[in-house]
């Protein structure tokens, strides 16, 4: 399938090497009924308030 909306460029040049830039908007290109978007939902749904205290923990005892 090809898309007639480029987003933007294929490669972004970053000292000698290049870079591939991904769309930002993939939304279009996901199907409504695939899998990974039960899996977003279930992700987002999550309640991850304990999980970031202790990221915070630790990075305040490694410094």
């Amino acid at each position: 399938m090809r898309l007639t909306n480029i987003l933007q460029g294929d490669y972004s040049k970053i000292t000698v090497y290049y870079q591939i830039k991904l769309p930002l908007e993939l939304e279009h290109m996901i199907p409504a009924n695939d899998s990974v978007r039960l899996l977003s939902a279930f992700v987002e749904g999550m309640d991850l308030s304990d999980l970031y205290t202790t990221y915070d923990r630790i990075r305040k005892n490694q410094a």
